[in-house]
Parts: structure tokens; C-alpha cells; sequence
């Protein structure tokens, strides 16, 4: 882990959060607030056990540095779940029975996740994840927030893009094994029903699979003229677009989070030709339009930060690899701090109520007592070129008004 130099409070007031509660409510609890956090630090996922860590790690050290929560600082246990999701639960479980944790952020993946909130809900534990399987439902996961959209939510800017400016009628989805991705496989194949533009062909891989070429020979043969690639891991993404490249199909690709997030790092490997006709979506706060003012965004500021504290943070996607998981203890935080108590059904409930009012570097929140998936319908857009990040790190979006 790359050693991180000082922020001082100003900066942490700054980047993407507002100061933390004038006047906050009385500390519960004495001594550190005990945060904790699963990711997969070995196995399939290990790629992801990197980056979240770096983001949780800034964040906090951040929030310590604006007073910690309810005047208490944060300490932060990260928990290896080995991207078995029966791992994270007994991960979860010792986390909160001997360290005592107060609030969870992690796992990363829907299969790791959902177990876990088995466990978090029995406990009253309030957690933020990324994951995005429409499962995660409020009766499901009482107290589980996700700052992700649904696969579907992703997704549908990338198929109204795909509809509307690249005029694709036969249009093609492949996904991985997930639990987000195969909730969201059907959900998008019902949307498009109801669009009139009925799939063409799904295709699915094995996360960390060594050759998607027989699932592109297959879309390819199924004569789509556009494809929608959602998936978890940078690992399938990297591999995916290489085969893509191997074949030579430059077929439209409009790809999930998952390759914006990590394209930075992606073209390093692989070069920037694997991009050809490449587009995907991003958070709104994350992206540009011609014009807009230099560095002047949450979202910029906050890859200033993340860029001084990792010189090499390139490596893993640049700022907006990081910035998933980075946010996830400032949403604890400002609930917390708003709610006044660590109290896992109050701060869920002050949630559902007041979700706009969470200052975000990513886009408008809107979850409710339907939902607790964070972002609004709206939160994304498509961009392009997503590994060329401007100055600030912003990419620039496919379409602008005007």
C-alpha cells in the first residue's frame, strides 16, 4: 500500500461531503467508533481487495481528520472474505462479535453481499455496499444500502444510447455468472421487451474466465449490431475486451461501471485500440461536457486528493477506480452524524427518508422505503473514451445538451 501523505481538515471538508453535523448528537458509544469492512483480499476477486481498500482507507482517514462521527474517530477493520461468500459470512459474524463494529462496508460482490446481510440484519448493523442485485430489496437487507444502481438502472442510459444514436436493432448481452449480473440479465431482456427491441442473443462467462472468444463467436453469429457487457471484475472486463480485440469484431460495445471505472488502467495493459467503439456509463458527477469549468467538481477534488495520496493510483483505474468505495464511509458518516445515533434501523430510516439530502461526488440519490439502491434513475450518462480522463479526471460524455 502506497504510504499517503498529510490532508489537512480543510481538504477533507472539500472533497465530495459537506462538514460533518454542526452541533451532532452525543457520542453512544465510548472510545473509537468501530468500522468494519469485507472484500475479497484473496482468491477470484483479489483485484478489488486493492482498490476498496485504498478507498475506505482515504475516506476514513479523512473523516478522522474532520472529527470522526458523533465526535468519536474510526477505526476501520478490513476482513478478507476470499471471494467465498461463505467465508464472508463467518468474516461478518467475527467482525461484529469480537470487534464490535457499529457499521459495515463491503462485500464488494451480490453473491458475497447477500449472505452477509443475513447476518448484519440480525445484528441491526448498518451497511453500504456496491453491489447491485435487485435482491437487496428493503425486506430483504433492512439495513443494506447500495451507492450502485441496479444492473438494469446501469444499464438502461447504454440502451437508449444504443436505440436512439446508434440506431442498433439487433442488439446483444453478455454478463457474468454474478448475482447482479444474472438478476439484472433478466430484468434488462424484459425492459427491452417492452421497448420493442427483444435481445438478439445473452451470452454468459465464469468470473475470472481465460476465453470469452466461443461467447463472441456466438453473439456474432447472432448478427448483433450492438452489445451490452455488464460484469463485475476488471479481470473479465480486460479479457473480454481483448478477445473482442483478438477476433476483430468492432461490433458497439456499451459496457456497465465496471469499464469505466478501470479503463484507465486497461488501456495501460492492453493499449488504447481495445476502446475502438467502446462506450460505457458513469456517475453524472464523474463526467464533463465541453466547456465545463477545469477541477471545479466534488468528484474533481476529490482525484486531486486521491492522486497525491497514491502516486501510482493509476494502477488501479485512476480516481474513479477508487471513488466506489471511497464514499462508503462518508454515507455512513453524514447518516449517522444527521440521524444522530449508530442504531442500525434509525440511521436506515433517516435514510430512506432524507437520501437527496446525502452530499455526493457521484449523482443524485433518491433511495426510499421501495428501494435502497442509492443512486436516482437519472445519476447515469454515457461516456466515451472512457481511459481518457481529463486533467481533473473526468471523462467526457457521449452526448451533451446543446
Amino acid at each position: 500500500m502506497t504510504k499517503r501523505k498529510h490532508f489537512g481538515r480543510e481538504t477533507a471538508m472539500i472533497i465530495a461531503m459537506t462538514a460533518l453535523g454542526a452541533g451532532a448528537a452525543v457520542a453512544e458509544g465510548d472510545g473509537p467508533l468501530q468500522l468494519g469492512a469485507i472484500v475479497s483480499i484473496t482468491g477470484g476477486g483479489a483485484a478489488i481487495g486493492t482498490t476498496a481498500t485504498m478507498g475506505w482507507e482515504l475516506a476514513v482517514k479523512e473523516i478522522n481528520e474532520a472529527g470522526g462521527i458523533m465526535g468519536r474517530q474510526v477505526e476501520l477493520t478490513i476482513a478478507d472474505s476470499e471471494t467465498d461468500p461463505t467465508h464472508g459470512v463467518s468474516e461478518a459474524r467475527r467482525l461484529i462479535d469480537n470487534v464490535g463494529i457499529e457499521a459495515l462496508v463491503g462485500p464488494v460482490t451480490s453473491q458475497e453481499t447477500i449472505p452477509v446481510t443475513t447476518v448484519t440484519g440480525e445484528a441491526g448493523i448498518l451497511q453500504i455496499t456496491t453491489a447491485a442485485s435487485a435482491t437487496l430489496t428493503p425486506e430483504a437487507a433492512p439495513y443494506h444500502f447500495s451507492n450502485s444502481p441496479t444492473g438494469l438502472n446501469q444499464m438502461i442510459a447504454n440502451i437508449k444510447y444504443a436505440v436512439e444514436v446508434l440506431g442498433a436493432e439487433q442488439i446483444a448481452l453478455i454478463t457474468d455468472n454474478g448475482g447482479m449480473s444474472q438478476a439484472a440479465a433478466a430484468e434488462i431482456a424484459a425492459y427491452m421487451e417492452e421497448l420493442g427491441t427483444p435481445l438478439v442473443a445473452v451470452q454468459e462467462f465464469a468470473f475470472r474466465t481465460e476465453d470469452m472468444t466461443p461467447q463472441l463467436f456466438s453473439l456474432r453469429k447472432a448478427g448483433a449490431d450492438a452489445v451490452l457487457l455488464i460484469n463485475s471484475l476488471v479481470d473479465d472486463t480486460r479479457r473480454f475486451l481483448q478477445n473482442r480485440d483478438e477476433i476483430g469484431w468492432d461490433v458497439p460495445v456499451l459496457g456497465s461501471l465496471t469499464v469505466s471505472n478501470y479503463a484507465v488502467g486497461i488501456a495501460n495493459d492492453l493499449g488504447e485500440e481495445v476502446f475502438d467503439n467502446v462506450l460505457s456509463v458513469q456517475f453524472s458527477g464523474m463526467t464533463y461536457c465541453p466547456g465545463d469549468a477545469v477541477g471545479e467538481s466534488a468528484f474533481a477534488k476529490f482525484a486531486a486528493a486521491a492522486t497525491e495520496a497514491y502516486p501510482d493510483i493509476a494502477s488501479v483505474g485512476g480516481p474513479s477506480g477508487i471513488a466506489p468505495y471511497y464514499v462508503e464511509p462518508w454515507i455512513v458518516a453524514h447518516a449517522m452524524e444527521a440521524a444522530g445515533t449508530t442504531d442500525g434501523a434509525t440511521v436506515a430510516k433517516w435514510i430512506e427518508e432524507n437520501s437527496a439530502s446525502i452530499p455526493n461526488m457521484l449523482g443524485t440519490f433518491g433511495a426510499s422505503t421501495e428501494t435502497h439502491f442509492l443512486p436516482s434513475a437519472d445519476a447515469m450518462v454515457v461516456v466515451k473514451n472512457a481511459y481518457l480522463q481529463r486533467e481533473d479526471g473526468l471523462v467526457e460524455r457521449a452526448q451533451c445538451d446543446g
